[in-house]
């Protein structure tokens, strides 16, 4: 049944990343008021789910195993970020070469930052199935924004929109690959999980802070994105309260 239920979460992933991608059909931007409610929602949801896979991990290992896995997690998407394009950077002006390479590139790139996300759900189930759907489901309200900034730079470099939209599926299969298989792995060796649910923890913490909400505070509509960080939070505990944590 803990399968199954991954299975389903890879699959609501996938989707909501397809969808994000699939509205390079329908728009060319978004504005800059719902680009800062978006990111700053979604930050607010991770936030409350990077919390609560603390809690989660805190009653089986000490607080030194729960601070270095976070630290990890935050080191590692560092490192990532550091040594691969930043998609939020690419999408908001700077000018870099348009040729259709230069965009395969950077799909990669983003495609690549997709991993340690789908790990989080894999960590999150691994803890608990409530925990799963809760970061599940923060992690799908992330990924339809991010699925279209996945695609819309590609299509502002040239790239037809319909492989924008197969970029975008590359993208959302990674992530869903690897909620399967860390689940897997982490079935196997079981005493990883409160060390992977702070990891993931720490990953999500990086995204929040270094990516969301600086793009979000970015354009200048910070009360709009502090409201919007709140209600995120807000959803996310109803969220648990309903799955009875």
């Amino acid at each position: 049944m803990a399968l199954f239920d991954v299975l389903l979460g890879a699959t609501a992933v996938f989707l909501a990343s397809f969808l994000g991608a699939a509205l390079i059909y329908a728009f060319k931007k978004i504005d800059r008021t719902g680009y800062a409610v978006l990111l700053s929602f979604s930050a607010g949801v991770m936030a409350f789910s990077a919390m609560e896979m603390i809690g989660q991990s805190h009653p089986y290992v000490g607080d030194a195993v729960i601070a270095v896995g976070v630290l990890l997690g935050l080191l590692a998407l560092y490192a990532s970020d550091r040594l691969l394009p930043h998609v939020h950077a690419r999408i908001r002006g700077h000018e870099i070469s348009a040729s259709k390479k230069k965009a395969a590139l950077i799909a990669g790139a983003i495609t690549m930052h997709n991993v340690p996300e789908g790990l989080a759900i894999a960590s999150a189930f691994a803890g608990s199935a409530p925990l799963g759907w809760l970061v599940t489901l923060s992690m799908a309200i992330q990924d339809i924004p991010e699925g279209f900034m996945i695609s819309a730079p590609l299509a502002c470099y040239g790239v037809e929109k319909r492989r924008c939209l197969n970029y975008g599926l590359l993208s959302a299969a990674v992530e869903a690959g690897a909620a399967i298989i860390g689940y897997i792995l982490l079935s196997i060796f079981t005493p990883l999980v409160p060390f992977g649910l702070a990891f993931s923890a720490g990953a999500m913490l990086y995204v929040i802070f270094a990516e969301l909400l600086p793009d979000a505070f970015g354009e200048r509509k910070e009360r709009i994105a502090a409201l919007s960080f709140a209600a995120g939070a807000a959803v996310a505990f109803g969220i648990a309260s309903a799955l009875a944590f």
